[in-house]
């Protein structure tokens, strides 16, 4: 691959996360969210990614519902709703929908499940129950 394109890709991953709170959607880091688990503040966890993705590795707790996330969900409009995908790119626009279906408490997982695993959040592989 050519360095300029990789380049070209990285800066716009980076445009794209430094938007994304532009539209109203909070980032939560790795490391904060593994924090939240460890102390027992578990928001809730929609996993919007393939359920193949899913079985390959998740956060345990985490309800596995593919993108795009239905907008009527069996929950409180102010309840904390963490979305997560694999890079933390496909989740945004889930995030928003959310929001605009009258969710107020939604967060992204910056930079998806591949940065939660890299710095230490504990996963599990299986299918969603």
């Amino acid at each position: 691959m050519n360095w300029k394109v990789l380049l070209a890709i990285v800066a716009f991953w980076a445009m794209w996360d430094l938007a994304v709170p532009l539209f109203g959607i909070r980032q939560m880091l790795p490391w904060e969210l593994r924090q939240r688990i460890a102390l027992d503040d578990t928001p809730v966890l929609l996993d919007v990614r393939t359920p193949a993705e899913y079985a390959w590795f998740h956060i345990p707790g985490a309800v596995n519902v593919p993108f795009p996330p239905p907008q009527e969900l069996d929950l409180p409009k102010d309840v904390e709703i963490v979305l997560i995908c694999m890079t933390g790119h496909r989740s945004p626009p889930a995030a928003w929908q959310l929001k605009q279906a009258g969710f107020s408490n939604v967060a992204n997982l910056t930079w998806g499940m591949s940065a939660y695993k890299l710095f230490g959040g504990r996963t599990k592989k299986g299918e969603a129950p």
